[in-house]
C-alpha cells in the first residue's frame, strides 16, 4: 500500500471567498498563514458569509508581498488591500458565539464588498495574531468557523461521488478543506488522532458537521436544486440527531512548513465514529400537501416539502437568519399551533423542542402552522 501524501493545500484569505491552492504553507497555531485573516461583517461586527450571500464565492484573491488583490466579475475594478494603508481601529466582532476584537481595514474595501454583498458591510482584519481565544482547544483561531484547519482525504470525496446520483460529481472546493491527502482508504481520516506532515504535528479534534454552503456550486454560486451533496451524505454520514459529517477538524501542535507531496505519518489512531448506512433503504416519498403558514401574523400558502425559511423567503416574508444550517439559532421561533418535522440541531437547547421552539432553517411544516419569533 502506498504512503499517504499531502496532495493539496488551500487557504481562503477572506472568509467565504474562493480558495487558493498553494504548493507550500507555513502552519501557525491559529491556522495556515493567510487563511481567513479577513472577514466581511455587518455594521455590528457580525460575520457575513456565503451561506446567505452565495455570490461571495465568486470573489477571488491573489496574494502580494504587501497585501492582496480581490477581484469580482461584476466589479468595475479590483480591490487592492495593502497592509500599510489599513486604519487598524479596534472593532468588536462576532463569529458564531465568539466575540473578540478585530481591526478595520479602510473605507474603499468596505464600499467594494458592500457592492458585492448588496448591503452595507465592512472588511475586518485579524491582525498579525488573532485575538479570538478558544479555550476548548487551548489556542487562538482566525475567522474560521470554529477550528484552525480542516482535513479531507481524496478517497472520501471519491466515495461520495460514487454514491451520488448520476451525473452529479462534487469538487473538493465545495467542502473548503485546508489539507487534502491521497493514498488512503475512504474516510481513513476518521480514525486518525495524531499525524505529522513535514515539520508539523497535528491533532484531530472532531468531525466537521456540514452545512448548506456545501450545496452551493463554487464556480456559479448557484445552490443545488437537489440539495446535494447533503442528501447523499445523509444516507451514510449522519448521526442519530441528523447532523451530517464530512472531514475532520484539526489543530496544529507546533509551527512549521508543509509542502504538497510530503508524506503523512499517522502517529496515533482512534476509534471511528459510527454512521448508519441507510442508502439501500426504500424511502417512501411523502405526497405534496398544500398548507397555510402564518409567521408573525403574515399568512401565505406553503407545502410539506421545503423548510419553513425557504418557503417564507419565497413568499416574501422576512425571517431573521444567518447560518441556515441549525447552528446559530438566529431563526429560532415558537410554534403556536400545528406540526413540524424538527430535527435535533445544535442551536436547540435541551427541552426546547418540547417547549415548542423550532428552527425555521431546518424544520418542515407537516400541517397548517402558526409561528411567532
Amino acid at each position: 500500500m502506498q504512503d499517504a501524501q499531502l496532495s493539496q493545500i488551500h487557504v481562503y484569505p477572506v472568509k467565504s471567498i474562493t480558495g487558493l491552492q498553494l504548493s507550500s504553507s507555513w502552519v501557525e497555531k491559529q491556522g495556515l498563514s493567510f487563511d481567513r485573516r479577513f472577514m466581511v461583517a455587518d455594521k455590528n461586527g457580525r460575520m457575513v458569509t456565503a451561506r446567505e450571500h452565495h455570490q461571495m464565492l465568486r470573489i477571488k484573491a491573489a496574494l502580494q508581498p504587501n497585501g492582496l488583490v480581490l477581484t469580482y466579475p461584476e466589479a468595475k475594478a479590483p480591490l487592492h488591500l495593502r497592509f500599510e494603508q489599513f486604519e487598524h481601529q479596534p472593532v468588536e466582532c462576532q463569529v458564531w458565539s465568539d466575540s473578540f476584537i478585530a481591526y478595520s481595514t479602510h473605507q474603499q474595501a468596505n464600499e467594494w464588498l458592500s457592492f458585492v454583498v448588496g448591503k452595507p458591510v465592512q472588511l475586518l482584519f485579524t491582525g498579525e495574531q488573532s485575538n479570538r481565544q478558544r479555550p476548548k482547544i487551548q489556542t487562538n483561531v482566525s475567522f474560521a468557523d470554529g477550528y484552525p484547519l480542516l482535513l479531507i482525504s481524496q478517497s472520501s470525496l471519491d466515495e461520495l461521488n460514487a454514491r451520488s446520483p448520476h451525473p452529479i460529481q462534487h469538487s473538493m472546493a465545495q467542502f473548503r478543506p485546508n489539507i487534502v491527502v491521497t493514498g488512503t482508504q475512504a474516510f481513513a481520516e476518521d480514525g486518525w488522532k495524531r499525524f505529522r506532515i513535514g515539520e508539523v504535528e497535528f491533532e484531530v479534534v472532531k468531525p466537521c458537521m456540514r452545512c448548506v454552503l456545501t450545496t452551493v456550486n463554487p464556480k456559479t454560486a448557484m445552490r443545488s436544486e437537489k440539495n446535494e451533496p447533503l442528501n447523499t451524505l445523509s444516507t451514510f454520514r449522519a448521526d442519530e440527531s441528523g447532523g451530517i459529517f464530512f472531514g475532520q477538524n484539526v489543530i496544529a501542535k507546533n509551527e512549521g512548513l508543509i509542502r504538497a507531496g510530503d508524506i503523512v505519518e499517522v502517529l496515533e489512531t482512534k476509534e471511528k465514529e459510527h454512521y448508519p448506512d441507510t442508502s439501500q433503504e426504500v424511502v417512501e416519498v411523502e405526497a405534496v400537501k398544500k398548507l397555510t403558514i402564518s409567521i408573525n401574523g403574515h399568512l401565505f400558502e406553503g407545502d410539506n416539502q421545503s423548510t419553513l425559511l425557504e418557503q417564507a423567503e419565497k413568499a416574501g416574508v422576512s425571517v431573521a437568519n444567518s447560518c441556515r444550517s441549525g447552528f446559530c439559532g438566529t431563526c429560532k421561533m415558537t410554534l403556536e399551533s400545528g406540526k413540524v418535522d424538527q430535527p435535533d440541531m445544535p442551536a436547540l437547547f435541551p427541552g426546547e423542542i418540547d417547549e415548542g421552539k423550532v428552527l425555521a432553517c431546518c424544520c418542515i411544516p407537516k400541517s397548517d402552522v402558526e409561528l411567532v419569533d
